[in-house]
């Protein structure tokens, strides 16, 4: 269900198209976007949309709701939203400029965890030289139905979803020295991976509660500290059946697997394939 207001000046756009099979193929694709002079009267609440809205204010304020959340968008501030779930958004005072897109595929759902860390929606200061060129060429191309334009949107959702992400980054590093006990975190992990880790360790390293390192290792690794020690101990096993003849058994000890059958039940699910298989093809890649 959708009901607005669409109080906006003259010289607003609002561009459609219908994603193609290429576009949809792509990580990041558009369906709608927009630049709104909204005035004071401007507002819009709905309860499902297939995809996820971006926003960017130009002048003015916004207020965007959600999960019984309110959050002002500011001038410069972007922020991203999953339109899946009942949503409203509006001016503030007397006025709100602002760009917005309708965006989905996989990339963007990847980067929905740091972009809306525990489904809270977080505005983000960006560049507005850059950002609003990245808009403008979005706008440019949306209605121009080629591969070019649908590529080159695609690499531009992907830059202002990342300078967002960036900026999060910062943030928290200037604000809590979070991130950097994170990255000490998983060196300990890079390191000690033949050992049997488990979370209290990590936990005594970095002096944070348990959901709050979990949270916010997600977001400085991109997954889970476990999914990360695996990674590391695959990546081990790798090195060791390209470079040595040592048996599966061997490696599996070596890498810190219980045994040749977890190993490899943990290297096929990971690589796509068993750890012999794999030794075999990279033998016969050399």
């Amino acid at each position: 269900m959708l009901t607005y207001n669409l109080d906006i000046e003259p010289g607003s756009l609002w561009l459609r198209t219908t994603p193609s099979e290429t576009a949809v193929s792509q990580p990041f694709f558009c369906s709608e976007a927009g630049v709104f002079y909204a005035r004071r009267d401007f507002n819009t609440a709905r309860s499902f949309k297939d995809n996820y809205i971006l926003f960017c204010t130009i002048e003015g304020c916004g207020l965007i709701s959600q999960k019984g959340q309110t959050v002002e968008l500011h001038k410069n501030e972007a922020l991203l939203m999953n339109c899946r779930y009942p949503q409203s958004y509006k001016t503030r005072d007397d006025s709100w400029q602002h760009y917005w897109i309708h965006i989905d595929g996989s990339g963007v759902k990847a980067m929905e965890n740091m972009l809306i860390p525990d489904g809270k929606l977080t505005p983000v200061s960006l560049s507005s030289k850059s950002a609003h060129f990245h808009f403008d060429t979005i706008l440019k191309n949306l209605e121009t139905d080629s591969v070019q334009s649908i590529l080159t949107d695609s690499l531009e959702v992907h830059q202002l979803l990342t300078m967002m992400a960036s900026g999060m980054m910062k943030k928290q590093t200037e604000s809590t020295g979070t991130v950097r006990l994170i990255l000490e975190a998983a060196d300990y992990i890079r390191l000690h991976y033949r050992e049997e880790l488990n979370l209290d360790d990590l936990l005594e390293l970095t002096h944070l509660s348990r959901s709050y390192f979990l949270q916010m290792f997600r977001r400085v690794i991109g997954t889970t500290p476990h999914a990360y020690l695996l990674a590391c101990r695959i990546t081990r096993c790798k090195l060791l059946l390209e470079t040595t003849d040592r048996s599966i058994a061997s490696i599996a000890e070596e890498t810190g697997f219980r045994d040749s059958s977890a190993m490899s039940v943990r290297f096929s699910a990971m690589v796509g394939q068993s750890p012999l298989k794999y030794r075999n093809n990279a033998l016969h890649q050399q």
